[in-house]
C-alpha cells in the first residue's frame, strides 16, 4: 500500500498532539475512490480501537476537486482536529476519510443527495460561478464517481485501516468509535444507523439537534434519511438503540444548515442575520407554492427542510431539545449535553469551553471501553 508519512507535533495552550500521519491513497480495486489518513499517536496502545473522526474542512470550501482533495489532506497534518486530540491522550489511532467537499456538493454531511449521488445542486452552482470557476462535465462527472456511494468506501476503509494498522504491530477491533463535529457530527450520527455492524459508539458534537431519528414516519409522515429511515431497507432498531451515542452543543449555538431562504438585516455589529417580525419570528421566502426553500440546497432537499422546521424544530436549541426527547422515547442508548458557548464556538476555546467538551467526549470513550471490557471479561467467566 503507498502512502505518504507525516511526523505530527503540535502545542498549543494545554494541547499536545505527537504521533506520525499516514495518507493512504485512493485505492478503487479495495474499495474506496477517496484516500484516507491515518494518525498513529506516539504512545499508541498495541490492542486498541480505532475511532472514525469524520472529515470537516469547515467554511473553506473550494470551487475545484482537485483543491478540495489537497484540503481535506492537509487537515490531518497542517491543522490537527479533535479526532487526533482524543486519540493522543487516550493513546488510539485515529482514521479520518479524506472526502472533498466542493461548493455546492456537501459530501461531508452525508445528505441524502450525496448518498444518492445527485450532483444536481453541484451543476446549478455553475450558475454561481465566474468562468475560471466553472466545471467541465469531465470534472463534475469526477466528482460523482469519487464521491459515489460514500458509506460503502468508508466501510472499506474501516477493514484496510486494520490491515494497514497490523503492518504496524497494532490490533484494532472490528468496531470503530465514530465521531464529528458539525457535517462531521451529521455524518458519524448518519454513518451509525447505515453501518451499524461497523460502530462501538458515535459521538456528536454541534450537529444541530439531527440525529437521525430509527423511524420509518413521524407525525403521520415518512421520515427518509437523513432525519429518519424510512428507505433503509432492513434497518435493525435493535442494535441502532444499543450503540452508546453522545450528542453535545453550545448553550447559544444557532448555526443552522437547515435554514430556509428568508429576508436578512445588517445588525448593530455590521453582520448580515436573518429579518424577524414583531413576534420574532424569521421572515421566509416561499416559492411560487407558498413553500419553504432550502438556503443551503446542498445540505437538505426542500421537502427535508420543510419536515426538519414543521416536525422537528424551528432552531437548533428548539431540535437538540426535542432530539433527546424522542431518543429517550425510543429507548436509543444516548446522552446529550450542553456547554456554554456562543454559535458555532463551542469547541472553539470559548471561555475554555474547548477543554470542557474535549473532556467530555474522552471520558465517554474511556466509559465505553471499560464497560466492554467488563462484559468481556463477565462473558469469559460464565
Amino acid at each position: 500500500m503507498t502512502r505518504e508519512q507525516k511526523e505530527i507535533k503540535f502545542e498549543k495552550d494545554d494541547i499536545v498532539i505527537e504521533g506520525t500521519t499516514y495518507l493512504i491513497p485512493p485505492n478503487p480495486e479495495a474499495g474506496y475512490n477517496c484516500g484516507f489518513s491515518i494518525f498513529v499517536p506516539k504512545n499508541c496502545d498495541k490492542d486498541t480501537t480505532l475511532i472514525m473522526h469524520s472529515c470537516n474542512t469547515g467554511n473553506n470550501v473550494p470551487v475545484h476537486l482537485e483543491e478540495a482533495n489537497e484540503i481535506a489532506k492537509k487537515s490531518t497534518y497542517e491543522r490537527p482536529n479533535p479526532g487526533m486530540w482524543f486519540g493522543n491522550d487516550l493513546n488510539m489511532p485515529v482514521m479520518i476519510p479524506l472526502i472533498p467537499r466542493v461548493q455546492g456538493y456537501d459530501a461531508q454531511s452525508l445528505g441524502s443527495k450525496v448518498c444518492h449521488s445527485d450532483v444536481s445542486t453541484l451543476i446549478a452552482s455553475q450558475e454561481r460561478r465566474n468562468e475560471e470557476e466553472k466545471l467541465s462535465e469531465q470534472e463534475i462527472r469526477m466528482i460523482q464517481e469519487q464521491c459515489h456511494d460514500i458509506p460503502t468506501q468508508v466501510a472499506n476503509m474501516i477493514r484496510s485501516s486494520k490491515l494497514f494498522l497490523q503492518s504496524l504491530g497494532i490490533t484494532i477491533d472490528d468496531k470503530v468509535i465514530a465521531e464529528g463535529y458539525s457535517a462531521g457530527a451529521k455524518f458519524a450520527n448518519c454513518f451509525t444507523a447505515l453501518h451499524l455492524e461497523l460502530v462501538k459508539a458515535c459521538i456528536c458534537g454541534g450537529n444541530n439537534g439531527l440525529g437521525i431519528l430509527p423511524i420509518r414516519e413521524y407525525k403521520g409522515q415518512k421520515l427518509n434519511y437523513p432525519l429518519g429511515v424510512g428507505d433503509i431497507p432492513a434497518f435493525d432498531y435493535n442494535a441502532f438503540c444499543q450503540i452508546p451515542q453522545l450528542h453535545y452543543i453550545g448553550t447559544e449555538d444557532y448555526n443552522d444548515p437547515a435554514m430556509y431562504k428568508c429576508e436578512f438585516k445588517m445588525d448593530d455589529e455590521k453582520r448580515m442575520i436573518p429579518a424577524t417580525d414583531e413576534s420574532g419570528k424569521i421572515i421566509p421566502v416561499l416559492d411560487d407554492s407558498g413553500r419553504l426553500q432550502p438556503l443551503y440546497p446542498d445540505n437538505y432537499t426542500q421537502q427535508e427542510i420543510e419536515q426538519i422546521h414543521y416536525l422537528l424544530g424551528g432552531n437548533s436549541q428548539v431540535r437538540f431539545d426535542n432530539n433527546e426527547a424522542l431518543y429517550a422515547t425510543l429507548g436509543v442508548n444516548a446522552t446529550f449535553q450542553k456547554f456554554p458557548g456562543d454559535h458555532h464556538t463551542v469547541t472553539q476555546n470559548h471561555n475554555r469551553t474547548y477543554f470542557y467538551t474535549n473532556e467530555c467526549v474522552k471520558d465517554f470513550i474511556r466509559n465505553v471501553i471499560t464497560k466492554e471490557k467488563e462484559l468481556d471479561d463477565s462473558n469469559k467467566t460464565m
